[in-house]
Protein backbone atom coordinates (compact mmCIF):
# COMPACT_ATOMS: atom_id res chain seq x y z
CA UNK A 1 0.00 0.00 0.00
CA UNK A 2 1.64 3.27 -1.28
CA UNK A 3 0.19 6.64 0.58
CA UNK A 4 0.89 8.73 -2.12
CA UNK A 5 -1.71 9.48 -4.49
CA UNK A 6 -0.61 9.87 -7.73
CA UNK A 7 1.05 6.11 -7.99
CA UNK A 8 -2.29 4.78 -6.64
CA UNK A 9 -4.34 2.19 -8.88
CA UNK A 10 -8.22 2.84 -9.31
CA UNK A 11 -9.85 0.64 -7.33
CA UNK A 12 -11.33 -2.14 -10.24
CA UNK A 13 -7.75 -2.64 -10.64
CA UNK A 14 -6.99 -4.04 -8.09
CA UNK A 15 -10.32 -5.66 -7.20
CA UNK A 16 -11.20 -9.33 -7.48
CA UNK A 17 -13.54 -10.13 -10.11
CA UNK A 18 -16.64 -12.51 -9.28
CA UNK A 19 -17.21 -15.40 -11.55
CA UNK A 20 -20.39 -13.68 -12.55
CA UNK A 21 -19.01 -10.91 -13.77
CA UNK A 22 -19.34 -8.58 -10.44
CA UNK A 23 -16.44 -6.28 -8.57
CA UNK A 24 -16.15 -8.11 -5.15
CA UNK A 25 -15.56 -4.92 -2.46
CA UNK A 26 -15.26 -4.93 1.44
CA UNK A 27 -16.68 -2.19 3.56
CA UNK A 28 -16.26 1.30 2.93
CA UNK A 29 -14.81 4.18 5.41
CA UNK A 30 -17.39 6.32 6.49
CA UNK A 31 -14.87 9.24 5.37
CA UNK A 32 -14.51 7.83 2.26
CA UNK A 33 -18.72 7.85 2.36
CA UNK A 34 -19.15 11.45 3.35
CA UNK A 35 -16.54 12.57 0.43
CA UNK A 36 -18.15 10.89 -1.94
CA UNK A 37 -21.29 11.75 -0.76
CA UNK A 38 -20.10 16.00 -0.75
CA UNK A 39 -18.39 15.35 -4.32
CA UNK A 40 -22.17 14.46 -5.22
CA UNK A 41 -23.69 17.73 -3.06
CA UNK A 42 -21.42 20.40 -3.80
CA UNK A 43 -20.44 19.45 -7.87
CA UNK A 44 -23.79 19.48 -8.96
CA UNK A 45 -23.20 16.39 -10.73
CA UNK A 46 -25.42 13.07 -11.30
CA UNK A 47 -25.21 10.26 -9.27
CA UNK A 48 -23.93 7.84 -11.90
CA UNK A 49 -20.85 10.30 -13.00
CA UNK A 50 -19.91 10.73 -8.87
CA UNK A 51 -20.14 7.07 -8.93
CA UNK A 52 -18.26 6.75 -12.12
CA UNK A 53 -15.29 9.20 -10.90
CA UNK A 54 -15.01 6.90 -7.19
CA UNK A 55 -15.17 4.07 -8.93
CA UNK A 56 -18.38 2.72 -6.92
CA UNK A 57 -21.92 1.43 -8.31
CA UNK A 58 -24.36 4.42 -8.53
CA UNK A 59 -27.12 2.85 -6.30
CA UNK A 60 -24.58 2.40 -3.38
CA UNK A 61 -24.20 6.50 -4.09
CA UNK A 62 -27.84 7.52 -3.98
CA UNK A 63 -28.54 4.99 -0.44
CA UNK A 64 -25.60 6.98 0.95
CA UNK A 65 -27.07 10.33 -0.10
CA UNK A 66 -30.44 9.79 0.91
CA UNK A 67 -28.97 8.53 4.34
CA UNK A 68 -27.26 11.80 4.39
CA UNK A 69 -30.12 13.67 4.06
CA UNK A 70 -32.30 12.28 5.87
CA UNK A 71 -29.41 11.19 9.26
CA UNK A 72 -26.81 13.79 8.88
CA UNK A 73 -24.76 11.06 8.12
CA UNK A 74 -23.77 8.22 5.83
CA UNK A 75 -23.25 5.48 8.10
CA UNK A 76 -25.74 3.08 9.97
CA UNK A 77 -25.68 1.48 12.89
CA UNK A 78 -23.14 -0.44 13.86
CA UNK A 79 -22.55 -4.10 12.58
CA UNK A 80 -23.71 -6.78 15.43
CA UNK A 81 -26.38 -5.00 16.76
CA UNK A 82 -29.83 -6.32 16.12
CA UNK A 83 -33.01 -5.06 15.16
CA UNK A 84 -36.41 -5.91 18.08
CA UNK A 85 -39.29 -7.01 16.65
CA UNK A 86 -40.95 -4.37 17.66
CA UNK A 87 -39.17 -1.59 15.52
CA UNK A 88 -39.23 -4.59 12.30
CA UNK A 89 -42.96 -4.88 13.10
CA UNK A 90 -43.14 -0.38 13.22
CA UNK A 91 -40.76 -0.58 9.71
CA UNK A 92 -43.34 -2.55 8.09
CA UNK A 93 -46.18 -0.79 9.14
CA UNK A 94 -44.67 2.21 8.35
CA UNK A 95 -43.97 1.07 4.89
CA UNK A 96 -47.27 0.03 4.39
CA UNK A 97 -49.24 2.90 5.77
CA UNK A 98 -47.07 5.72 3.89
CA UNK A 99 -46.97 3.19 0.36
CA UNK A 100 -42.78 3.30 0.69
CA UNK A 101 -39.99 2.09 -1.62
CA UNK A 102 -37.61 -0.43 0.17
CA UNK A 103 -35.09 2.29 -0.40
CA UNK A 104 -37.19 4.95 1.08
CA UNK A 105 -38.15 3.00 3.91
CA UNK A 106 -34.15 2.55 4.72
CA UNK A 107 -33.50 6.00 4.61
CA UNK A 108 -36.18 6.85 6.94
CA UNK A 109 -35.00 4.69 9.66
CA UNK A 110 -31.65 4.32 9.12
CA UNK A 111 -31.50 0.95 7.95
CA UNK A 112 -28.07 -0.19 5.90
CA UNK A 113 -29.43 -2.50 3.63
CA UNK A 114 -32.63 -2.09 1.72
CA UNK A 115 -33.27 -5.69 1.47
CA UNK A 116 -33.32 -6.56 5.26
CA UNK A 117 -37.04 -5.28 5.35
CA UNK A 118 -37.77 -7.76 2.70
CA UNK A 119 -36.43 -10.68 4.36
CA UNK A 120 -38.35 -8.93 7.58
CA UNK A 121 -41.18 -9.08 5.05
CA UNK A 122 -41.02 -12.48 4.38
CA UNK A 123 -41.22 -13.70 7.62
CA UNK A 124 -43.85 -11.08 9.22
CA UNK A 125 -46.66 -12.14 6.38
CA UNK A 126 -45.67 -15.96 6.07
CA UNK A 127 -48.72 -16.12 8.77
CA UNK A 128 -51.13 -14.67 6.10
CA UNK A 129 -51.45 -11.06 6.31
CA UNK A 130 -50.23 -9.50 2.72
CA UNK A 131 -47.28 -6.85 2.27
CA UNK A 132 -47.08 -3.68 0.63
CA UNK A 133 -46.10 -4.34 -2.74
CA UNK A 134 -45.91 -0.90 -4.72
CA UNK A 135 -48.14 -1.56 -8.09
CA UNK A 136 -46.09 -1.50 -10.99
CA UNK A 137 -47.32 -0.62 -14.47
CA UNK A 138 -47.20 -3.07 -17.08
CA UNK A 139 -45.47 -1.58 -20.42
CA UNK A 140 -47.73 -0.84 -23.22
CA UNK A 141 -47.14 -2.32 -26.10
CA UNK A 142 -47.30 0.10 -29.35
CA UNK A 143 -48.89 -0.79 -32.14
CA UNK A 144 -46.83 -0.91 -35.39
CA UNK A 145 -48.24 1.65 -37.66
CA UNK A 146 -50.17 -0.06 -40.81
CA UNK A 147 -49.06 1.86 -44.19
CA UNK A 148 -51.26 3.94 -45.31
CA UNK A 149 -54.32 2.53 -47.84
CA UNK A 150 -53.77 4.13 -51.10
CA UNK A 151 -56.90 6.03 -51.99
CA UNK A 152 -58.86 4.70 -54.73
CA UNK A 153 -59.12 6.87 -57.49
CA UNK A 154 -61.19 6.79 -60.78
CA UNK A 155 -58.27 4.96 -62.77
CA UNK A 156 -58.69 1.68 -60.66
CA UNK A 157 -62.35 1.23 -61.64
CA UNK A 158 -61.65 1.29 -65.19
CA UNK A 159 -58.44 -1.12 -64.84
CA UNK A 160 -58.75 -4.60 -66.89
CA UNK A 161 -59.08 -7.88 -65.24
CA UNK A 162 -55.50 -8.26 -66.63
CA UNK A 163 -54.15 -5.02 -65.36
CA UNK A 164 -55.47 -6.08 -61.77
CA UNK A 165 -54.38 -9.62 -61.91
CA UNK A 166 -50.61 -8.08 -62.77
CA UNK A 167 -50.56 -5.92 -60.27
CA UNK A 168 -51.91 -8.27 -57.38
CA UNK A 169 -49.02 -10.60 -58.47
CA UNK A 170 -46.63 -7.71 -58.17
CA UNK A 171 -48.11 -7.22 -54.81
CA UNK A 172 -47.55 -10.37 -53.56
CA UNK A 173 -43.94 -10.51 -54.98
CA UNK A 174 -43.11 -7.02 -53.17
CA UNK A 175 -45.12 -8.66 -49.78
CA UNK A 176 -42.86 -12.17 -49.77
CA UNK A 177 -39.60 -10.03 -50.69
CA UNK A 178 -40.32 -8.27 -47.76
CA UNK A 179 -41.33 -10.99 -45.32
CA UNK A 180 -38.40 -12.75 -46.09
CA UNK A 181 -36.33 -9.88 -45.89
CA UNK A 182 -37.81 -10.07 -42.05
CA UNK A 183 -36.67 -13.63 -41.68
CA UNK A 184 -33.05 -12.99 -42.56
CA UNK A 185 -32.80 -10.07 -39.98
CA UNK A 186 -34.28 -12.42 -37.74
CA UNK A 187 -31.30 -14.71 -38.27
CA UNK A 188 -28.80 -12.30 -38.12
CA UNK A 189 -29.92 -11.02 -34.73
CA UNK A 190 -29.94 -14.58 -33.13
CA UNK A 191 -26.83 -15.49 -34.45
CA UNK A 192 -24.23 -15.72 -31.51
CA UNK A 193 -21.68 -12.46 -31.98
CA UNK A 194 -18.45 -12.92 -33.31
CA UNK A 195 -15.32 -11.90 -30.32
Amino acid sequence: YRSSRSSELPPRSWTPIRPHGGVQMGKYSEQFKLTVVKAYLEDNMGFRMVARQFSIDFSLLRRWVANYKSHGHTGHRKPGLRYSEAFKRSVLEHRREHKLSLRQAAAHFGIGDPGQIVIWEKRHYSSGTAPYVPARRKPVAMPKKPYPAKPVTADDTQKTRDQLMSELEYLRMENAYLKKLEELKEQKRRQPKKP
